[in-house]
C-alpha cells in the first residue's frame, strides 16, 4: 500500500508539470516556477519525516551522522535534520535567484513567449503538488516509527537528488536556451529527461554483495596503486565499510546522551 501510494505521488507529481508544458502550452518560466516550488515543499516535507522519526525512534545518525564517503570514522556534530535543511534550502534559494535571472534574460533574447507567467496555472499546480504531496508525507508518518535510520537516509538523498536534477535542469534546459537562443524545443528534451529522472527515484536500489563478471573483468585489467588487489577486494571492503556505517548509524540514542 505504502509503495503503491509512493508511485501513485511520484506519476501525479510528474505528470503536473509535463503535461502543462507538452498540452497546455506553458512557458518555460511556468513549467520551471512548478518545479521550483516541488522541490522546496518536498524538501520540508523530507524534513517533516526525519524530525517525526527523530522523536519517535532517535537513533545516533540522528545526532552523530555519519555520511557515506571516505571520512567515514568522523561523525558530524550537527544533526542529520539540520544538515539535510541547510543543503536543501540554500540550493533551492539559489533555484529561485538563478531563476529570476533567467527570465530576465530570456525576456531580452527575444523569446518573450518562454518568460511569460501564467500566474492562475502556477497557483493550481502547486496546489494541487502540496496536496499530493501532503497525502504521501501522511501516509509515510504512519508508518515511520518502524523505519530504520537507514531508510530515513534513502529519503532523504532522494530529497536532495530531485534538487540537483532541478539545478542541472535550470543550467542546461531553460539557461541554454536563454544564452543560445535555441528554439523552446530543446527545454521539452529537458523537461523529458527531469520527468524520467525523477521516476528513477522511486525504483528500488541494487546493491550487490558481488560486482558484476563483466564489470569486474574490465576493472582488473586497470593498474591501480596496490599491486595484488583485485577489484572485488576493493568492492567487498567498500561494502563491509558501508555496512559498518550503517551499523553505527542505527545505534539506539538516549533522550539525555550527547
Amino acid at each position: 500500500m505504502v509503495r503503491l501510494t509512493h508511485l501513485v505521488a511520484a506519476l501525479t507529481v510528474v505528470g503536473i508539470p509535463f503535461l502543462g508544458w507538452f498540452v497546455e502550452g506553458w512557458s518555460g518560466a511556468t513549467t520551471l516556477l512548478v518545479y521550483w516550488f516541488e522541490t522546496l515543499a518536498g524538501s520540508l516535507f523530507v524534513a517533516a519525516r526525519i524530525l517525526v522519526h527523530r522523536r519517535v525512534n532517535p537513533r545516533r545518525g540522528h545526532f552523530r551522522y555519519e555520511a557515506a564517503s571516505t571520512n567515514r570514522r568522523s561523525p558530524s556534530s550537527s544533526s542529520f535534520l539540520a544538515g539535510f535543511l541547510m543543503t536543501s534550502l540554500v540550493f533551492t534559494a539559489a533555484h529561485g535567484v538563478f531563476l529570476a535571472v533567467i527570465i530576465f534574460l530570456i525576456g531580452r533574447n527575444d523569446q518573450p513567449e518562454l518568460a511569460e507567467i501564467d500566474w492562475r496555472s502556477v497557483g493550481y499546480a502547486c496546489l494541487m503538488v502540496l496536496g499530493i504531496l501532503s497525502v504521501d508525507c501522511v501516509v509515510d508518518i504512519s508508518t515511520v516509527r518502524r523505519w530504520s535510520f537507514w531508510q530515513i537516509e534513502q529519503t532523504a538523498q532522494r530529497g536532495f537528488s530531485r534538487v540537483i536534477v532541478v539545478h542541472l535542469t535550470l543550467i542546461f534546459g531553460l539557461f541554454g536556451v536563454a544564452i543560445s537562443g535555441a528554439s523552446s524545443a530543446l527545454f521539452g528534451v529537458f523537461v523529458v529527461l527531469k520527468s524520467l529522472a525523477a521516476l528513477s527515484f522511486v525504483l528500488p536500489q541494487w546493491e550487490p554483495a558481488t560486482p558484476p563478471r563483466w564489470l569486474s573483468r574490465a576493472m582488473n585489467r586497470v593498474p591501480n596503486v596496490h599491486p595484488g588487489k583485485r577489484f572485488e577486494d576493493f568492492w567487498a571492503k567498500d561494502r563491509a565499510d558501508e555496512s559498518a556505517r550503517r551499523k553505527r548509524n542505527e545505534e539506539p540514542w538516549s533522550v539525555g546522551r550527547r
